[in-house]
């Protein structure tokens, strides 16, 4: 592992960064380029990372990365899951043809007569075959198995889900590298605790009866540490839930370095369902469930980027995507397919210790 300076395109923001020459989950020195990107989301810097997969275990991540004590740089405060449910209106995106070429254009608009053909069907022959069990299948899992069971979400970000589970019966824990969050779940009434080399002493050994670690692992530098010590901290039989994007889903594998998921240098690894489920097989934990979640929201903004990049679209009209009620529609049923071929844009694992 290499401590390097690296230049900057153009941008605000300059982080020293680390080459990464061996896979961090195996080992294996066998690497190949995965892609180039740079922090599309909130442009703090034009600066490239790279991300590597591992051809032995199928791991992928940066292995060109900022260093640890930087990374704080890449999450400002209006940072998403900081701020629980957004509160403020996204531009609507009126028009994906502005500023496209004549070519493109023409092009574009042969794309959406075909998905409305497509839909209508779509609609016609399929749209009953699928029931939408997910919600119900997790929420399952989160219904407490006795009085005042314990319950702690790793990377709690805003207070809102923990508000949630205690409304549900748990004695709630909330722990976050943050301070804003931290503060925010004190404040409304959770135990909190920063993220810290003596914050396991805050919490007894074998206490928890659930732990949460939503759209979390994804950003940690060192997983085995921090799953280790949940580990301790759970009772024999607890639960841990972990949501991850999915390197290995539809938008990643089509867009890449303009997947949504890939959220560049925050996402430092990347699993597979497979890949997952045999990083928690060494550290002790069985019983899986896995769920791959139906969502149209990640392929949406990833072609938002896709559009942008081609200059059809403004920048801050990426995430709005999401809003677009017809490519919503028209995006269900395949990513319905997607999540039946476990090929999602995300998903979720259930483990027991």
């Amino acid at each position: 592992m290499n401590a390097s300076h690296t230049t900057l395109i153009s941008s605000t923001t300059l982080v020293e960064t680390e080459e990464i020459s061996a896979c961090p989950n195996c080992s294996n020195k066998k690497l190949e380029i995965w892609c180039r990107a740079y922090d599309r989301l909130h442009k703090s810097s034009q600066q490239e990372f790279i991300y590597s997969r591992c051809k032995k275990c199928n791991l992928i991540f940066l292995s060109v990365r900022p260093i640890e004590t930087e990374i704080y740089k890449f999450y400002p405060e209006n940072y998403a899951p900081y701020q629980g449910t957004s509160n403020h209106k996204l531009k609507k995106v009126t028009n994906l043809s502005n500023g496209c070429s004549p070519s493109n254009l023409q092009r574009n608009r042969y794309i959406r007569e075909v998905f409305k053909s497509l839909f209508n069907i779509y609609k016609a022959s399929f749209i009953n075959i699928f029931s939408d069990s997910f919600i119900k299948d997790v929420q399952d899992f989160y219904q407490p198995k006795r009085e005042a069971a314990k319950l702690l979400d790793f990377g709690c970000g805003s207070a809102q889900f923990l508000n949630e589970a205690r409304k549900q019966g748990w004695d709630t824990f909330g722990m976050d590298f943050s301070e804003q969050a931290v503060e925010q779940a004190s404040q409304n009434g959770h135990k909190a605790f920063l993220v810290s080399p003596t914050v396991w002493n805050e919490i007894e050994d074998e206490s928890l009866d659930f732990v949460r670690m939503n759209h979390v692992l994804e950003h940690l530098y060192h997983p085995k540490q921090v799953l280790t010590a949940i580990g301790r901290k759970m009772k024999p039989g607890a639960v841990l839930h972990i949501a991850v994007p999915n390197p290995y889903g539809i938008s990643s594998q089509i867009f890449r370095s303009q997947w949504w998921g890939l959220e560049c240098p925050r996402h430092i690894m990347l699993y597979s369902p497979q890949v997952l489920k045999n990083f928690l097989i060494q550290l002790g934990f069985s019983n899986f469930k896995f769920f791959h979640e139906s969502i149209t929201k990640d392929f949406a903004r990833s072609l938002g980027y896709f559009l942008y990049d081609r200059g059809c679209i403004s920048s801050h009209e990426v995430e709005a995507m999401m809003q677009h009620k017809l490519l919503g529609v028209q995006l269900y049923l395949p990513m319905k397919f997607a999540a039946i071929s476990k090929a999602a844009d995300r998903f979720h694992i259930f483990a027991k210790k």
